[in-house]
């Protein structure tokens, strides 16, 4: 069928066929791959021993994700969406499955439908939906997601009434959403709460806001903004910025149990940096070529005090007169007039999360506490199973996150695992990695998986087939110097074979299967929006 595909792609006329026939072989594609994909589960489901793994804490669908998201690069929950979708095209939806085979179809389209079917258990209903789904998808159209979701919801209702899905509404209720951004250094919090902890969170807001003395820079918003922050960290008043030092609200109020771990250099501290203007070009013109515009001189780095000091306070004025005072091309020219300025401080990063600028990590570090990180450089390895608390820490920023490949779980939920179990391998950071629970799991009793650590913090990882995937250290990019090498070693004894005596992988209390099952009979019995017998029928 791919020949036909590419045949199609190589013997295109016009952009327009090329973007249709690339479409369908995008999808045609990406149907085979799920194939693979659910080809990958039933070996391991058909392997020697697989019913016992399947109570293990690592069973056998997360070592299958495991090596799915290392060929890919990607999450093991991004992989636990595409196999699902995968089974479920096989065993629950094949006529579907073979419409997104042709390249008919979208792989969007494909993991709606799958979703919105998934309550659907009669399979007799299940065999009828999936042959309608199939029909109605050779001319469906283009449509909306919301009128697609709505004609797959109709057709499941015609089959199955009680398996049209309500988590919808079941998670319509409160909830609390962070997110960050590492452009500007700030995080969005959206939230629904009941109303008597609205207002006390309101009431909370302004106390905080309060508590600084009548010199502090910032306006009322932006304290009641900083007294989130306060409030997280568990503290019963917000520090005072105003920098003076007869200012009693200035000090760093009792820690609250909450440590977030940000990796900077000693600039974004406070202390200060070289501010100086950049090379200038002075050479003249070269015989026979014409004379060269002199370029702009470069803007020189701003203080990084005063640039901490601005993120309070005002915003300062955009034009400096009245903008009806110009005209209109020297409006246009003063609003695009001004460089921008220049951070001579590179950025800090929480670890495993969002990049700070650095005038926000020096804000933050006015009441932080500073804990010097130390390479070892060629340090000996440490006569111990754990680490130092200093060694830890060098692993821990010099990772960032877990280093299994495509997981992003910061390495401040992770184990410290041995690449070289211990006492073969040496307590040293050549031969430690931050590894989150399920990969360090995975590592260590799944057979096959095998890695070797580099003294730069490289990891090159091999999965049961035969193939490679390579990490480096997060750090690497913003951080490379706690990517220098260190103290290399020597493996004396051969470590033994995996499931090594005394060791037992944790167990489920139930399977995944049967937990899958429990979900699906749980959302059954919710009450359905609309549905004649509910409460919420009109």
């Amino acid at each position: 069928m791919f020949d036909s595909f590419l045949a199609a792609v190589a013997n295109v006329r016009t952009p327009g066929d090329g973007v249709r026939a690339c479409a369908r072989l995008e999808n045609a594609a990406c149907s085979a791959r799920l194939g693979h994909m659910a080809d990958m589960l039933a070996a391991a489901y058909a392997s020697a021993g697989s019913d016992n793994r399947e109570q293990w804490r690592c069973d056998n669908w997360s070592a299958v994700c495991a090596q799915i998201g290392a060929a890919h690069a990607v999450t093991s929950g991004v992989v636990s969406g595409l196999l699902m979708d995968a089974v479920t095209l096989r065993e629950r939806l094949p006529k579907v499955a073979a419409v997104f085979a042709e390249g008919l179809i979208a792989y969007r389209l494909v993991h709606l439908i799958c979703t919105r079917t998934m309550l659907v258990k009669d399979a007799e209903a299940l065999r009828a939906l999936d042959s309608e789904l199939a029909d109605m998808l050779r001319t469906w159209g283009a449509r909306s997601k919301d009128q697609t979701q709505s004609d797959i919801d109709a057709l499941v209702l015609l089959h199955d009434p009680d398996a049209v899905r309500r988590s919808e509404s079941g998670n319509r209720g409160n909830y609390v959403e962070v997110a960050s951004d590492n452009a500007t250094g700030n995080a969005y919090v959206t939230a629904t709460v009941t109303a008597t902890d609205g207002e006390a969170f309101d009431q909370r807001l302004d106390a905080l806001a309060r508590t600084v003395c009548a010199r502090d820079p910032r306006d009322l918003d932006q304290r009641r903004a900083a007294a989130v922050g306060a409030m997280s960290f568990g503290w019963d008043r917000l520090p005072c910025l105003c920098e003076h030092d007869d200012c009693d609200a200035a000090a760093k109020p009792a820690a609250g149990g909450v440590v977030i771990h940000v990796v900077a250099r000693r600039e974004a501290l406070g202390l200060d940096v070289d501010s100086g203007a950049g090379p200038t070009d002075s050479e003249g013109p070269r015989d026979g070529e014409p004379p060269r515009e002199p370029k702009p001189a470069p803007q020189p780095p701003r203080d990084l005090t005063a640039q901490r000091r601005a993120l309070v306070g005002k915003n300062p004025p955009l034009l400096p007169r009245p903008w009806y005072s110009y005209t209109l091309t020297g409006l246009i020219g003063a609003l695009k007039d001004g460089q921008g300025e220049l951070c001579a401080v590179g950025p800090a990063t929480i670890l495993g999360g969002a990049v700070i600028p650095a005038p926000v990590a020096a804000q933050a570090a006015m009441h932080a506490t500073i804990t010097t990180l130390i390479h070892p450089g060629q340090a000996p390895p440490e006569p111990r199973y754990r680490p130092s608390r200093k060694l830890a820490d060098f692993v821990r920023c010099r990772d960032q996150t877990c280093r299994f490949p495509g997981c992003t779980r910061p390495s401040t939920l992770t184990d410290i695992d041995h690449t070289i179990p211990y006492p073969y391998g040496p307590t040293c950071a050549s031969n430690l990695a931050c590894l989150c629970r399920e990969h360090h799991l995975l590592k260590t009793f799944w057979p096959g998986w095998s890695n070797v650590q580099f003294p730069d913090g490289t990891i090159v990882w091999r999965d049961p087939d035969g193939n490679t995937a390579t990490t480096y250290p997060g750090s690497r990019l913003l951080f490379p110097e706690l990517c220098g090498p260190t103290a290399e070693f020597d493996v004396t004894r051969t470590p033994p074979p995996k499931h090594t005596a005394g060791l037992t992988m944790p167990k489920r209390p139930i399977t995944r299967a049967a937990a899958r099952r429990q979900r699906i009979d749980d959302e059954r019995r919710k009450p359905m929006r609309g549905h004649p017998g509910t409460p919420e029928y009109r």
